[in-house]
């Protein structure tokens, strides 16, 4: 369930661009039985930052020695990379997920194969969440000019 993100006084999260990526996101990996403990949504206030998402699961959730981190650019799209106390080890794109704004359902997969096996899945998700243009619309309309 995401919350009023901290640190954005007056600044309702609705109205951030990629917040309903993020919701549906949210609902896709809930549904999946993997809610992330960390949820941070970056705004990309200046012309030369891009919006983010990333996503995380601590060690004591996922296989292996270290944690999970799911991360989200609105132009290259989903990477990961292993987690720990001083550490961050990042792995690269998830290939498996193909398009920047994967569907839901696809992350939250990626995420449980993550979680649970330590690695992403193999199986190829070339499909395009339906609502990608609206956010992209609403990301171009808010970059300051």
């Amino acid at each position: 369930m995401l919350l009023q993100p901290p640190g954005l006084p007056g600044l309702l999260p609705h109205t951030l661009p990629h917040w309903p990526y993020a919701t549906a996101l949210d609902q896709a990996l809930v549904g999946r039985g993997v809610p992330p403990g960390i949820v941070r949504l970056n705004l990309g206030a200046r012309p030369d930052e891009r919006m983010r998402i990333r996503l995380g699961w601590d060690a004591s959730r996922c296989v292996g020695p270290g944690g999970i981190r799911l991360l989200w650019d609105e132009e290259t799209g989903w990477a990961y990379a292993y987690v720990g106390p001083g550490y961050c080890i990042p792995r690269g794109p998830v290939t498996s997920l193909q398009r920047v704004y994967a569907t839901p359902e696809a992350v939250a997969a990626a995420a449980h194969s993550l979680v649970h096996t330590g690695r992403p899945p193999a199986e190829p998700h070339e499909e395009e969440w339906p609502q990608a243009d609206a956010v992209r619309a609403a990301i171009d309309a808010c970059r300051p000019r």
